[in-house]
């Protein structure tokens, strides 16, 4: 979903919010407000709950969207004896039913104590409040959610190319690079091109770079030197390292698909992000040293 179709979702449901609300609480004292009933049955255990939703701040900035991801989230409803050490959220998911919208606001401290189960980031402001907005689409059992997700995931493989070419092509002219395209779908800038010799994907290379997430820049890993075979990187590597001859340095823009994948990497990369390398090629030889970490 585009950014238009976000805040049109935001402001639907802040318009619904303006209605009759019914607060709810949770057995350990999280307060949220039910403002679209659904059919009123709850999940029973190992219930699958699909829920679409909409995290923004009090500064009207979106945080996180489902909609944006192109991905319902889900959680499984446990056991009854788990209620007791349930977090808020949890205990709260067993009081929805499918077809229910409701909104929970609070600090941005609380939010990330009760809700992330960490501190708040340093560069996050603490003087903002969070709403947390959420639509049940669905309460199924585990077989047929499978069957769901996997037809999700199929018609998410077949359009994800294209919206990360769309991203990408937009990020190039908006910073006014110009790069070069293979047919994979690779977007890539040669800073320098010397004739040293190329690596093939049987080699092992050396190099130093530093990955960063094209969505807002944070840099998720880098390092000055560093050695491994070519071929148990991920695709977008094996293409564009190639390219290199020794000595020659790279930025390379990498589609999702070429990456990650729906998947990520947990801790570091998002799903479905699509991934900026500043690579330099400092090595190449035959074979990689295990023992030693490095190219021989």
């Amino acid at each position: 979903m585009n950014r238009i179709s976000i805040v049109l979702l935001g402001l639907t449901l802040l318009c619904v919010a303006c209605s009759k609300q019914t607060e709810k609480v949770t057995p350990n004292g999280l307060k949220f407000s039910v403002i679209k009933a659904g059919t009123g049955i709850l999940p029973k255990k190992e219930d699958i709950l699909v829920f679409d939703y909409l995290l923004k701040d009090s500064k009207d900035s979106t945080w996180n969207s489902t909609h944006e991801d192109g991905m319902p989230s889900a959680v499984m409803i446990a056991d009854s004896t788990a209620l007791a050490t349930e977090n808020g959220m949890v205990q709260m998911f067993r009081m929805l039913s499918k077809g229910d919208s409701v909104v929970m606001t609070m600090p941005v401290s609380k939010f990330f104590k009760d809700v992330i189960g960490q501190p708040v980031p340093p560069k996050i402001d603490t003087t903002v409040s969070i709403s947390y907005f959420i639509q049940v689409k669905d309460i199924m059992r585990m077989e047929a959610f499978r069957e769901y997700q996997s037809k999700l995931m199929e018609e998410k493989k077949k359009t994800q190319p294209a919206k990360d070419a769309a991203l990408i092509a937009k990020y190039l002219e908006k910073n006014n690079i110009k790069a070069e395209q293979d047919s994979s779908g690779l977007r890539y800038v040669l800073h320098s091109s010397g004739g040293g010799a190329k690596p093939s994907v049987a080699n092992c290379v050396e190099v130093k770079y530093k990955g960063k997430l094209l969505k807002d820049g944070r840099v998720f890993d880098q390092a000055e030197k560093i050695a491994f075979p070519l071929g148990g990187v991920i695709e977008g590597w094996k293409l564009g390292i190639p390219k290199l001859g020794i000595g020659d340095s790279a930025t390379f823009y990498i589609p999702s698909g070429l990456a990650y994948g729906p998947q990520g990497y947990p801790g570091a990369i998002p799903p479905d992000a699509i991934l900026i390398f500043d690579v330099q090629l400092l090595q190449v030889s035959a074979e990689f040293d295990q023992a030693t970490r490095s190219c021989k």
